[in-house]
């Protein structure tokens, strides 16, 4: 059974404007190096999952386990062994110093590392990534499964890059990064310990970034009870997006609510194989318990509505998407407004290509009208950042050329969204970092959206807006019905 790696060279193909195939042999040609500072706290859970995150792709790996004091745990090296091995058995992890032909040396640690093009570290919660010349500085706190999964997460989108060839001006390189996904905009070194048990929660989803934070939750050791919900199984393709699952779990056609529950040892976790829909109704059967939290890793905008119907007391909507399917994104919702309906709106037929690229790159329709007329910087004015940068690619081109453009939907011919997992777990680190912040009471107030494309890095100064609830939505007008429903709900737990 050889390893399905369409959809991480798909995302690849989008992002970097080149044909697959031509990408999956550039990619196969590709060495990437590691090494990791043994003593670092959190070293060996960010190595394994950066270890897996490149293993995802169609490259070859190399891992220097280092000499005398320094040198890598026999039992770790075991693991990164068979994990790698359980993505692709015929692309094993090589152990041993780094080869002449290496492309990209990365460095899990913070001491300097010969010929390392970039290094990071967990710090608490969040990351510090430093590419070379750039000296990091003294950590604020251990490194914890969070800060781990998003130092991997990060350091594998700065392979990507170099990897993926992607060409000026669609992606940026950021020497410094310091970002934590617990107070975004705050230095890292937030270790919030002991962190609450999982109490009356669900997780909606378990595809790309419901696997990726069931992995963090793993990382992070948290106990207490979850619900899973997911209707599908785990197949080949996933072995290569998805942030847990080997091929051999493809093989056996595992229920994908299975494999979290396999995967979280310390958690009570009730698997729920079926839709969101399913699970409301055995919610109101009173065969499931009623989530008072929602952590959605959900990839429509109808699943996320009936997601929004349970009506927790808190939903965090991680999603991936943008023109690429590198943008990350957390939803912070509730039953009273914003709710999930005002953050996504539904998919009515019958929309006229206008419309449809008025809603994606936020030009007025009545500047989409003069379709003849090319793009000019004055376009750009009342834009958002992400449409900014969106839009900014194709100026001097005429309107009327970017209607149907696959690479402004950011979808192929087939509708296809591709999904990688390095993307996923960016998506599901924001999503528990505001977890971990809403369920301690250091973040406050009304609900956040926080989003950035993983191609140009957090961007904390610009990536974070304050929600307010749509006027005429579902969550205004039925107010008092909801209310209901809540009040039932949890009068039968």
């Amino acid at each position: 059974m050889s390893t399905d790696y369409s959809r991480s060279v798909r995302l690849g193909g989008l992002a970097a404007g080149v044909e697959e195939t031509t990408l999956q042999e550039r990619m196969e040609d590709t060495l990437i190096h590691l090494t990791a500072d043994a003593h670092l706290p959190a070293a060996s859970e960010t190595l394994e999952v950066l270890v897996a995150d490149l293993r995802r792709w169609p490259v070859r790996l190399s891992l220097d386990s280092g000499r005398g004091p320094e040198r890598l745990d026999d039992e770790l090296l075991r693991r990164l062994t068979e994990t790698a091995t359980g993505i692709d058995p015929d692309r094993p992890l090589r152990i041993g110093e780094a080869p002449d032909n290496a492309l990209l040396h990365l460095h899990v640690g913070t001491a300097p590392s010969p010929g390392a093009a970039v290094a990071g570290a967990p710090d608490g919660h969040g990351v510090r990534l430093r590419h070379t010349g750039h000296p990091f500085p003294r950590l604020n706190a251990p490194g914890t499964g969070l800060g781990a999964v998003l130092t991997a997460a990060m350091l594998a989108g700065e392979a990507f890059k170099v990897v993926a060839g992607l060409p000026e001006g669609k992606f940026q390189v950021t020497p410094v990064v310091d970002f934590c996904p617990v107070l975004p905009g705050e230095q890292p070194g937030i270790a919030v310990t002991p962190l609450p048990a999982l109490a009356q929660v669900l997780l909606g989803g378990g595809g790309a970034i419901g696997t990726g934070i069931a992995l963090v939750l793993d990382l992070l050791q948290v106990s207490g009870e979850l619900t899973v919900v997911d209707k599908e199984v785990f197949e080949k393709p996933n072995v290569t997006s998805y942030s847990i699952g080997t091929l051999a779990d493809a093989a056996a056609g595992r229920p994908k609510v299975r494999l979290i529950d396999a995967r979280l040892q310390r958690i009570e976790v009730t698997p729920f194989h079926g839709t969101i829909q399913a699970s409301i109704e055995a919610v109101d059967a009173g065969t499931l318990p009623w989530p008072r939290t929602v952590l959605g890793g959900l990839d429509s905008v109808e699943a996320r509505h009936d997601l929004q119907r349970l009506h927790a007391d808190l939903t965090l909507d991680g999603s991936t998407g943008g023109p690429a399917g590198t943008t990350v994104a957390l939803h912070e919702a509730l039953p009273t407004g914003p709710c999930l309906r005002c953050y996504f709106k539904t998919n009515h037929t019958g929309k006229s290509a206008e419309q449809r690229l008025h809603e994606l790159s936020g030009l007025p329709l009545s500047r989409i009208a003069r379709g003849q007329e090319p793009l000019t910087d004055q376009d750009l004015e009342d834009l958002d950042h992400q449409q900014r940068e969106l839009v900014a690619q194709f100026l001097g081109r005429p309107v009327c050329g970017l209607i149907n453009s696959a690479e402004l939907t950011g979808r192929a011919d087939d509708g296809f969204r591709p999904s990688a997992a390095f993307v996923a777990q960016q998506a599901a680190c924001l999503a528990v970092g505001a977890w971990i912040a809403r369920s301690t009471g250091l973040v406050s107030g009304p609900p956040r959206r926080i989003e950035y494309d993983t191609r140009f890095g957090p961007r904390p100064d610009q990536m974070i807006d304050h929600r307010l609830p749509t006027p005429g939505c579902v969550c205004q007008k039925d107010a008092a019905l909801i209310d209901l429903i809540r009040e039932a709900r949890y009068t039968r737990r």
